[in-house]
């Protein structure tokens, strides 16, 4: 499954050796990003989501001015 509008990118990685306390997962996402520019709110991102991080509701988030605003990273979920 894979979202229509591509607004979702993720980058995979693997623990290396000596990383074991670090993630409790073998693979995780080295860098993930979600482009809101680009969301159709399809909500299959929701759907894949394995932590249950994503979730689509009727709330609004405020407005922002600038573009980068609008593209957040692994460390702004």
């Amino acid at each position: 499954m894979s979202c229509p509008a591509e607004a979702i990118t993720m980058e995979a990685a693997e623990r290396l050796p000596g990383e074991e306390n670090k993630y409790r997962e073998e693979k995780y996402a080295a860098s993930y990003e979600i482009n809101m520019l680009r969301c159709i709110f399809c909500g299959l991102c929701e759907e894949a989501c394995p932590k249950d991080a994503i979730y689509l509701t009727q709330t609004f988030a405020p407005a922002n001015y600038q573009r980068k605003g609008f593209i957040y990273k692994k460390e702004d979920l």
